[in-house]
Order: structure tokens, then sequence, then C-alpha cells
């Protein structure tokens, strides 16, 4: 999802409108979701748990993989 137009593909619903609700993406920023397993998944109560989407800075090194 595209922080300056909400551009996005396929993103669950509830998710998209919960953000634009809220306005917790900068126009400058991007939403990533993961595709596959979740690197940062985890069990450990001791920790937060991990959602399957992550919100970003636009930099030089992000890429676009078409």
């Amino acid at each position: 999802m595209l922080g300056e137009t909400y551009e996005h593909l396929e993103i669950d619903p509830g998710f998209v409108a919960w953000v634009k609700k809220d306005k917790v993406l900068e126009a400058g920023s991007v939403v990533v979701e993961w595709l596959g397993s979740n690197p940062f998944a985890h069990a450990d109560p001791k920790y937060a748990a991990v959602g399957n989407f992550m919100f970003s800075p636009v930099d030089e090194f992000l890429q676009r993989d078409a």
C-alpha cells in the first residue's frame, strides 16, 4: 500500500479501513505484506505479537518486484 495514494493490491479490507480511518500511514511510506512465512514470527509470550504487515519509509533501496 502506498502512503501518498493508498493504492494497494488485494490487502485485507479491514486493514485498509483501519489505516485510512486512523491515518497511520505517512505519505512517504509504504505497507509491505509478507507473502510467505513471516521471518519475524515467534511464539514467545515475553515479546509483542508480530503481524504480517510492515510499515516502512521509502528510501533509495526500495524496489518494486513486478
